[in-house]
């Protein structure tokens, strides 16, 4: 696995100085958030409400970031953090999103629980603020037949402009392999790429991945996956010579590792080329969604394995999928109306 890891306990660091000592406490003595990289996530979100104390909450003007104290904190009431919110999504929060907008609220939440349960303060006033909805969207995804189709033509090249096609032996074993692995596992873009060939272990079908967060997992792919990447690494070493630690699972045709965008404009050639209503729709992350739409299906609606399976954290993240799978045997209620 390349070593890419970032360092957030000094990012942590730089932003604590700012900030006052409770907010130490918080990060540091918080138990639901275990990893640093969330830790990180959550000094930003609290620094950027206590920045809004110091630029909008007269009483509170004159001080420093430092200069406020958890009393400040616990004479805020939740009409000033409804303006907070209002604030993020305007032009003078940069629009924010509002799953930013949900987050930070839950971050704030989170800070106002802890030191609640600790007695440092009376009341979580984010409990009495109003909770952010965002609106569900539609998941898109390719289905079976059209999945099959992609991966035809990665591997045949069918379909493929003239230009693409007479080039196409050069890319065809790698890129089978990758976008098999891809829609066998669910694997995010950046989790992949970041895998040397010593990660793969063929007998128990298997890569072990930093996943998003920093978990350190084994995931699972198929037999006929397995096929693909052997028969790929093994070019991979013949071409590279060195040891399976220093080789790069998948590669561009310079020996460089390849890139989150390259494998984004990969996706767009292949899908332009054999599914072209869905050009602009689907991306690597679409990838992933088909993957879970299958798996969700052929598990028997194993919303709980599924999770498992995308690494989320909470299972509403994944409950997309179920919804979006009940609708679609809805909307499938009258195919046969007619043929009869």
């Amino acid at each position: 696995m390349a070593n890419t890891k970032i360092n957030y306990a000094d990012k942590i660091e730089k932003i604590l100085v700012e900030l006052p000592d409770f907010v130490s406490d918080f990060i540091y003595n918080f138990g639901r958030a275990q990893n640093y990289a969330t830790k990180y996530q959550y000094v930003r979100d609290i620094k950027d409400f206590l920045q809004f104390m110091v630029n909008y909450m007269p009483e509170h003007s004159e001080k420093s970031l430092r200069e406020i104290t958890l009393s400040d904190m616990d004479a805020v009431q939740p009409i000033s953090i409804n303006r907070y919110m209002t604030l993020l999504t305007g032009d003078e929060g940069n629009g924010c999103k509002l799953t930013t907008v949900k987050r930070r609220r839950a971050s704030l939440s989170s800070m106002y629980g802890f030191f609640l349960v600790n007695n440092a303060v009376k009341t979580n006033p984010v409990l009495a603020t109003k909770p952010v909805k965002i609106p569900e969207k539609n998941v898109i995804y390719l289905t079976n037949e059209e999945q099959k189709l992609l991966l035809e033509t990665i591997r045949t090249g069918d379909k493929l402009s003239d230009s693409t096609a007479k080039v196409h032996n050069l890319y065809a074993d790698r890129d089978s392999a990758m976008f098999l692995l891809m829609l066998d596992t669910g694997l995010r873009v950046s989790e992949m790429i970041e895998t040397n060939i010593i990660d793969y272990d063929f007998k128990k079908c298997s890569v072990v991945v930093r996943r998003k967060g920093g978990d350190v997992q084994n995931v699972y792919y198929s037999d006929e996956c397995a096929e693909y990447l052997d028969h790929y690494f093994s070019s991979q070493r013949l071409r590279y010579g060195l040891p399976d630690k220093d080789i790069p699972a998948f590669s561009t045709t310079t020996g460089k590792r390849l890139g989150v965008r390259a494998v984004e404009t990969l996706v767009k050639k292949y899908v332009e080329a054999c599914i072209p209503e869905k050009t602009r729709l689907i991306s690597p992350h679409k990838l992933r969604s088909s993957f879970a739409m299958s798996f969700y299906e052929a598990s028997g609606n194993d919303i709980l394995l599924l999770q498992k399976k995308l690494n989320h954290k909470s299972i509403q993240t994944t409950n997309i999928y179920a919804k979006a799978s009940d609708q679609a045997l809805k909307e499938s209620r009258g195919l046969l109306q007619g043929r009869r």
